[in-house]
């Protein structure tokens, strides 16, 4: 038998996170009484930590169940975030031509089937690329995270169909290691850890073991105290910059968070979820379309990326806002309607006095 095992990669960044002031929530136009209830909201429905960060400063930040701003927190598909910037940053150095570079340029043993993937439809989520859970389960037969992808099918021209897709994500993690020249956990190191001054961030790996011998298969997700996880969001609210200097092209962070094929699904940018789409897919049953927006009420340039458990860092560009909450689900999902993440979103917002 097979055993699946994840264990904490090289620790990186520095020891404590840096890069935020604070200030009152008053002094950012926040009413006090709607922080409150927003807070009893997040407590309630299984949030360990709630920040929210108006004009590049903490106006409030608040932790449950044992935990401090030092904790880090897997983030799991709210890493995604995170590694778009680490797309960008590579586009930055010179080891990519660009988001509409061609993944097999890079990574020639894929298949002649797969060679309209490119850096764009992957983290559009439309790369035609299938969606086969039978085919994510061979992680538990102890393959490589590479070897998984390329059993992949092509079933879709791009930009036709939209499919939460985790396979096509990790084929980047090969693709930017080899166009890097070093591993995924040194490049995040040099690129998003040490000039974000991340505390003790990394990567979480994944081995497969049977009986004395384990073969490392991939990456999971990047394990993050809730301060550095609210800086992905920040560098795209201010249109790339962070703390006044350029970090990424600013028409690259404006890509992350528009739709490239709004007929397809108006709800999901690059590697965010957008509040703009009069509709929007599930991440397991893309067909047929949910009605109305993810968060109903909210503004609708809300974007966010959400991971599993409820790791979800948020930016409200025309608000100034960005909010991160981190801890369990409490058996909810971000695609079922009234779900409480939306709800506290919705609150999130709210809280600026008119």
């Amino acid at each position: 038998m097979i055993q699946i095992i994840q264990r904490a990669g090289q620790p990186g960044g520095g020891t404590t996170s840096a890069g935020w002031s604070s200030v009152d929530p008053s002094a950012q136009n926040l009413d006090i009484g709607a922080l409150t209830t927003t807070a009893e909201f997040a407590k309630e429905n299984g949030a360990d930590s709630l920040l929210i960060i108006r004009n590049g400063r903490i106006a409030f930040e608040q932790y449950w169940n044992g935990k401090t701003a030092a904790d880090l927190q897997q983030t799991y598909s709210g890493t995604k975030s995170l590694f778009a910037l680490l797309v960008g940053r590579a586009i930055v150095r010179g080891y990519l031509t660009g988001i509409d570079q061609a993944v097999r340029e890079i990574v020639p043993e894929m298949p002649a089937h797969q060679a309209q993937l490119t850096f764009r439809n992957v983290l559009a989520m439309q790369s035609g690329m299938e969606y086969s859970p039978q085919i994510d389960a061979l992680a538990q037969t102890g393959l490589t995270q590479l070897e998984i992808a390329l059993q992949r099918a092509v079933n879709a021209p791009p930009f036709t169909r939209y499919h939460y897709n985790n396979a096509a994500y990790r084929l980047l993690f090969t693709a930017l290691e080899r166009a890097a020249g070093m591993d995924l956990e040194a490049l995040t190191e040099r690129e998003i850890f040490q000039p974000l001054s991340f505390g003790n961030a990394c990567w979480v790996r994944l081995y497969a073991k049977a009986q004395e011998r384990e073969r490392f298969t991939g990456y999971q997700s990047v394990r993050m105290a809730p301060r550095d996880f609210a800086k992905t969001a920040q560098i795209i609210i201010d249109d790339g910059l962070w703390l006044g200097e350029r970090f990424v092209p600013a028409d690259f962070v404006g890509a992350l968070i528009k739709a490239p094929s709004p007929s397809v699904n108006p709800s999901f940018g690059l590697f965010h979820h957008l509040n703009s789409g009069a509709f929007y897919r599930d991440i397991n049953a893309p067909e047929p379309s949910i009605d109305g927006s993810l968060v109903p009420g909210a503004p609708s340039d809300l974007f966010f990326m959400y991971g599993a458990g409820g790791q979800i860092t948020a930016g409200i560009p025309s608000l100034k806002l960005v909010a991160v909450r981190t801890g369990q689900d409490r058996g909810a999902s971000i695609y079922k309607p009234g779900n409480h993440f939306a709800q506290l979103l919705g609150m999130i917002a709210a809280c600026v006095a008119n």
